[in-house]
């Protein structure tokens, strides 16, 4: 099955919402992906890595190595709700891409459930090794990547499954990514 509607009561999912935001591992795509269906939707585009990064004028990664893990999700989960906020009071249209760890955040993932529809791109494991390859760029990555992503995705996936949508993305290609994730946020 390709698309998998996740069992969420429907008063938390609001037809009127124009908001998306798309969860998942690093490497699923999440940024091109949702840059594409911005563009297609003519939404904005927002990928919170990339909007810290700039603030901080620093990878991630640096981040991570200078002020560690925790500074960084406060961060994190600081601009989530600025975006969303933001959003809310302009009634903007906006796709959001976020940090494959955002989620695990309760008030982070419940805010993001409450206002926007959440899509998890679900992609197998060895799709993801391939992606990032010897995981330089990727501070949560240490030693062996395929059993560090593992682990990784062992802690979180018990977040990710509370998604509105789960999206499996190892047999489309980005077009077809991207048009399913247009066909589930006009329902």
């Amino acid at each position: 099955m390709l698309i998998n509607i996740n069992k969420v009561p429907k008063k938390v999912l609001n037809p009127q919402n124009n908001l998306i935001t798309l969860i998942g591992m690093m490497g699923t795509g999440k940024t091109k992906l949702g840059n594409l269906v911005a563009k297609k939707l003519n939404f904005n585009f927002y990928d919170t890595d990339a909007i810290i990064e700039r603030n901080f004028n620093m990878l991630i990664k640096d981040i991570f190595t200078i002020h560690g893990e925790l500074f960084f999700r406060k961060v994190e989960k600081e601009e989530i709700y600025s975006i969303i906020n933001h959003a809310k009071i302009s009634k903007e249209k906006a796709v959001i891409s976020i940090g494959g760890g955002a989620f695990d955040n309760l008030y982070t993932r419940n805010l993001l459930l409450k206002n926007t529809k959440v899509i998890w791109l679900n992609t197998p494991t060895d799709i993801l090794v391939d992606r990032v390859g010897n995981g330089s760029k990727r501070p949560m990555l240490k030693g062996d990547i395929k059993n560090s992503i593992k682990v990784i995705l062992k802690k979180r996936i018990k977040y990710y499954i509370l998604s509105h949508y789960k999206l499996d993305t190892d047999q489309l290609s980005k077009k077809e990514i991207t048009d399913q994730i247009i066909k589930l946020t006009s329902q």
